[in-house]
């Protein structure tokens, strides 16, 4: 994120209520129920307590999971001096997923810019061989939306499930409910709610998938 979201900072903390809710989330965080319901009902408060808030969730001040160290993909040194659609991004690794293989992975500023993408945003991961989604191919490149914390609408999504990686159609019709589905029409949509989402960290909305880079004429 490119500045502090408070908004956001809400958002997990509805989420948060809505699996375990207000006092057992204020005790699974290792907050007092004031605090808790203060940052819940949108009241103002002292950037001390929100740091607080913060630090408790295991989250850096943009927002991300503490530990989420990939570093933020920018346009190459020795680009900067260039034309913007001959310079190139570096495309780091989900630094949650698997890497196995070299990263970063370049790509045309001109043609990331076409896209609409903020490339603050974009993380690379390698479909598993279990990928749950039709339009995505085990072992292929995919270019994941971090932007989000959560899927809205249905969508392509990589998640981790119990720790093991995985991609397939994620939606959240609201706080502390989540709809997992493959490429299996016969196998029932998962309808997971409470504490047991717990298992499930969504990393971002599949936006392109490949064997190999696209064409970015």
């Amino acid at each position: 994120m490119a500045q502090f979201d408070l908004h956001k900072l809400r958002d997990i903390a509805d989420e948060g209520i809505a699996r375990h809710g207000l006092r057992g989330y204020a005790r699974k965080v290792g907050l007092d129920v004031s605090t808790m319901r203060s940052l819940r009902d949108g009241r103002d408060m002292q950037i001390s307590k929100v740091m607080e808030i913060i630090a408790a969730m295991g989250l850096t001040l943009d927002l991300r999971q503490a530990g989420d160290t990939a570093a933020t993909p920018d346009i190459s040194d020795t680009q900067r001096s260039g034309a913007e659609t001959s310079a190139h991004i570096a495309i780091a690794y989900h630094c949650n997923a698997p890497q196995p293989g070299p990263a970063p992975v370049f790509f045309d500023a001109g043609w990331l810019a076409r896209q609409g993408w903020n490339v603050q945003n974009l993380r690379w991961i390698v479909a598993p061989n279990a990928a749950s989604a039709l339009s995505v191919t085990p072992g292929a490149m995919c270019l994941l939306d971090c932007a989000q914390i959560w899927p809205s609408a249905q969508a392509v999504w990589a998640y981790l499930d119990a720790g093991s990686l995985n991609v397939g159609y994620l939606s959240r019709p609201e706080p502390g409910t989540l709809l997992i589905s493959g490429r299996d029409p016969a196998r029932p949509t998962r309808h997971l709610t409470g504490p047991s989402l717990d298992t499930i960290t969504p990393l971002g909305r599949v936006v392109w998938t490949g064997s190999t880079l696209p064409d970015q004429s």
